[in-house]
Protein backbone atom coordinates (compact mmCIF):
# COMPACT_ATOMS: atom_id res chain seq x y z
CA UNK A 1 0.00 0.00 0.00
CA UNK A 2 1.27 3.23 -0.82
CA UNK A 3 1.86 6.46 2.06
CA UNK A 4 -0.12 9.42 0.90
CA UNK A 5 2.05 12.32 0.09
CA UNK A 6 0.06 13.88 3.47
CA UNK A 7 1.57 11.04 5.70
CA UNK A 8 4.70 11.24 3.97
CA UNK A 9 5.16 15.15 4.59
CA UNK A 10 4.12 14.16 8.37
CA UNK A 11 6.74 11.66 8.76
CA UNK A 12 9.33 13.61 7.18
CA UNK A 13 8.71 16.77 9.50
CA UNK A 14 8.87 14.21 12.45
CA UNK A 15 12.10 12.29 11.73
CA UNK A 16 13.52 16.36 11.00
CA UNK A 17 12.48 17.16 14.54
CA UNK A 18 14.16 14.72 16.33
CA UNK A 19 17.42 15.15 14.51
CA UNK A 20 17.63 18.57 15.25
CA UNK A 21 16.71 17.76 18.82
CA UNK A 22 20.22 15.52 19.01
CA UNK A 23 21.71 18.13 17.22
CA UNK A 24 21.12 20.65 19.99
CA UNK A 25 22.03 18.20 22.94
CA UNK A 26 25.07 17.85 21.31
CA UNK A 27 26.15 21.48 20.78
CA UNK A 28 25.59 21.25 24.85
CA UNK A 29 28.03 18.67 25.04
CA UNK A 30 30.64 20.57 22.69
CA UNK A 31 30.84 23.72 25.03
CA UNK A 32 31.04 21.91 28.16
CA UNK A 33 29.18 21.62 31.41
CA UNK A 34 30.77 24.99 33.61
CA UNK A 35 29.87 27.24 29.68
CA UNK A 36 26.62 26.10 29.61
CA UNK A 37 25.15 25.73 33.38
CA UNK A 38 27.63 29.03 34.44
CA UNK A 39 29.31 28.69 37.71
CA UNK A 40 30.23 25.64 39.38
CA UNK A 41 28.74 26.82 42.75
CA UNK A 42 25.43 27.24 41.40
CA UNK A 43 24.07 24.19 42.40
CA UNK A 44 20.98 24.40 42.16
CA UNK A 45 21.17 25.86 38.70
CA UNK A 46 23.26 23.19 37.97
CA UNK A 47 21.12 19.97 39.08
CA UNK A 48 18.24 21.44 37.40
CA UNK A 49 20.43 21.52 34.13
CA UNK A 50 21.51 18.05 34.53
CA UNK A 51 17.71 16.62 35.39
CA UNK A 52 16.58 18.61 32.12
CA UNK A 53 19.42 16.91 30.02
CA UNK A 54 18.81 13.52 31.13
CA UNK A 55 15.27 14.07 30.45
CA UNK A 56 16.15 15.52 27.32
CA UNK A 57 18.58 12.77 26.48
CA UNK A 58 16.15 9.93 27.78
CA UNK A 59 13.43 11.28 26.29
CA UNK A 60 14.97 11.15 22.63
CA UNK A 61 14.50 7.70 22.44
CA UNK A 62 10.55 8.27 23.58
CA UNK A 63 10.33 10.59 20.40
CA UNK A 64 11.74 8.72 17.81
CA UNK A 65 9.42 5.57 19.10
CA UNK A 66 6.34 8.21 18.84
CA UNK A 67 7.84 9.06 15.57
CA UNK A 68 7.94 5.41 14.42
CA UNK A 69 4.60 4.71 16.00
CA UNK A 70 3.49 7.74 14.57
CA UNK A 71 4.37 6.78 11.21
CA UNK A 72 3.01 3.24 11.23
CA UNK A 73 -0.32 4.54 12.10
CA UNK A 74 -0.24 6.82 9.66
CA UNK A 75 0.52 4.04 7.10
CA UNK A 76 -1.33 1.45 8.17
CA UNK A 77 -4.57 4.42 8.46
CA UNK A 78 -3.40 5.49 4.69
CA UNK A 79 -3.63 2.21 3.43
CA UNK A 80 -6.97 1.69 4.79
CA UNK A 81 -7.82 4.34 2.92
CA UNK A 82 -6.31 3.63 -0.05
CA UNK A 83 -7.63 0.43 0.03
CA UNK A 84 -11.02 1.55 0.30
CA UNK A 85 -10.89 4.03 -2.32
CA UNK A 86 -8.98 1.25 -4.69
CA UNK A 87 -11.72 -1.29 -4.25
CA UNK A 88 -14.38 2.02 -4.54
CA UNK A 89 -12.48 2.86 -7.86
CA UNK A 90 -12.23 -0.94 -8.96
CA UNK A 91 -16.16 -1.78 -8.18
CA UNK A 92 -17.06 1.27 -10.46
CA UNK A 93 -14.70 0.65 -13.35
CA UNK A 94 -16.40 -2.70 -13.05
CA UNK A 95 -20.26 -1.53 -13.16
CA UNK A 96 -19.45 0.69 -15.69
CA UNK A 97 -17.64 -2.06 -17.69
CA UNK A 98 -20.91 -4.45 -16.60
CA UNK A 99 -22.81 -1.59 -18.47
CA UNK A 100 -21.14 -1.26 -22.18
CA UNK A 101 -21.35 -5.13 -22.16
CA UNK A 102 -24.76 -5.33 -21.72
CA UNK A 103 -25.54 -2.44 -24.02
CA UNK A 104 -23.07 -4.25 -26.78
CA UNK A 105 -25.25 -7.69 -25.61
CA UNK A 106 -28.61 -5.67 -26.38
CA UNK A 107 -27.60 -4.05 -30.03
CA UNK A 108 -26.02 -7.23 -31.08
CA UNK A 109 -28.97 -9.38 -30.50
CA UNK A 110 -30.92 -6.45 -32.08
CA UNK A 111 -28.84 -6.52 -35.00
CA UNK A 112 -28.90 -9.99 -35.24
CA UNK A 113 -32.73 -10.29 -35.10
CA UNK A 114 -32.93 -7.82 -37.87
CA UNK A 115 -30.67 -9.87 -39.92
CA UNK A 116 -33.02 -12.60 -38.96
CA UNK A 117 -35.94 -11.48 -40.66
CA UNK A 118 -33.72 -9.97 -43.37
CA UNK A 119 -32.47 -13.12 -44.46
CA UNK A 120 -35.97 -15.01 -43.77
CA UNK A 121 -37.74 -12.43 -46.17
CA UNK A 122 -35.12 -13.49 -48.45
CA UNK A 123 -35.54 -17.00 -48.08
CA UNK A 124 -39.67 -16.68 -48.62
CA UNK A 125 -38.60 -14.51 -51.54
CA UNK A 126 -36.23 -16.87 -53.06
CA UNK A 127 -39.01 -19.69 -52.29
CA UNK A 128 -41.97 -17.82 -54.02
CA UNK A 129 -39.69 -17.43 -57.15
CA UNK A 130 -38.86 -20.94 -57.70
CA UNK A 131 -42.15 -21.60 -56.75
CA UNK A 132 -43.59 -19.72 -59.36
CA UNK A 133 -41.25 -20.87 -62.23
CA UNK A 134 -41.99 -24.54 -60.78
CA UNK A 135 -45.69 -23.27 -61.51
CA UNK A 136 -45.54 -21.93 -64.42
CA UNK A 137 -43.27 -24.60 -66.43
CA UNK A 138 -46.30 -27.37 -65.12
CA UNK A 139 -48.71 -24.85 -67.03
CA UNK A 140 -48.46 -25.49 -70.46
CA UNK A 141 -51.02 -23.65 -72.32
CA UNK A 142 -50.22 -20.60 -69.88
CA UNK A 143 -53.20 -19.58 -68.90
CA UNK A 144 -52.46 -19.40 -65.59
CA UNK A 145 -53.68 -22.55 -64.43
CA UNK A 146 -53.03 -26.27 -64.10
CA UNK A 147 -55.12 -28.88 -64.89
CA UNK A 148 -55.28 -32.50 -64.09
CA UNK A 149 -53.32 -33.80 -67.26
CA UNK A 150 -50.75 -30.75 -66.82
CA UNK A 151 -50.17 -31.68 -63.30
CA UNK A 152 -49.94 -35.34 -63.84
CA UNK A 153 -47.18 -34.83 -67.08
CA UNK A 154 -45.16 -32.36 -64.74
CA UNK A 155 -45.31 -34.87 -61.90
CA UNK A 156 -43.63 -37.45 -64.30
CA UNK A 157 -41.30 -35.09 -65.41
CA UNK A 158 -40.11 -34.48 -62.20
CA UNK A 159 -39.88 -37.65 -60.99
CA UNK A 160 -37.89 -38.64 -63.75
CA UNK A 161 -35.34 -36.05 -62.87
CA UNK A 162 -35.33 -36.86 -58.81
CA UNK A 163 -35.42 -40.62 -59.28
CA UNK A 164 -35.09 -39.97 -55.17
CA UNK A 165 -38.69 -38.68 -55.42
CA UNK A 166 -41.59 -41.40 -55.14
CA UNK A 167 -45.36 -41.52 -56.07
CA UNK A 168 -45.77 -41.17 -52.29
CA UNK A 169 -43.66 -38.58 -51.46
CA UNK A 170 -44.67 -36.44 -53.95
CA UNK A 171 -48.36 -34.23 -53.14
CA UNK A 172 -51.02 -35.43 -54.76
CA UNK A 173 -53.66 -32.85 -57.40
CA UNK A 174 -56.07 -32.89 -54.81
CA UNK A 175 -54.22 -31.29 -52.19
CA UNK A 176 -53.49 -28.02 -54.36
CA UNK A 177 -57.11 -27.94 -55.43
CA UNK A 178 -59.09 -27.39 -52.33
CA UNK A 179 -62.06 -26.08 -53.87
CA UNK A 180 -62.34 -29.15 -56.26
CA UNK A 181 -63.00 -26.86 -59.66
CA UNK A 182 -60.48 -29.34 -61.39
CA UNK A 183 -57.64 -26.53 -62.09
CA UNK A 184 -55.17 -25.09 -59.75
CA UNK A 185 -54.58 -21.49 -59.68
CA UNK A 186 -51.05 -20.03 -58.74
CA UNK A 187 -52.54 -18.50 -55.38
CA UNK A 188 -53.78 -22.38 -54.49
CA UNK A 189 -50.57 -23.88 -55.32
CA UNK A 190 -48.67 -20.60 -52.89
CA UNK A 191 -51.71 -21.46 -50.19
CA UNK A 192 -50.28 -24.81 -50.53
CA UNK A 193 -46.59 -24.45 -49.55
CA UNK A 194 -47.52 -21.10 -47.12
CA UNK A 195 -50.04 -23.78 -45.38
CA UNK A 196 -46.78 -26.09 -44.75
CA UNK A 197 -44.36 -23.46 -43.73
CA UNK A 198 -42.44 -23.61 -46.69
CA UNK A 199 -43.14 -19.48 -47.49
Amino acid sequence: MKFSIFHQALCLLFTASVVLGQGYVDQQDYYGEDDYYGQEGDSLYHDYAAHQEKKAQGGNGGGMMKTVAFCAGSWFLGGKIHSKRAVKKAGAQFQKAQREFYLKYVKDVNTLQTQNAELQQYMSEVMKQKLTEEFLAADLNNDRQVTRAEFEMYKKEYIKKHPEMSNVQFPAFEEFDPDHNGVISMREHESYYEKHGMI
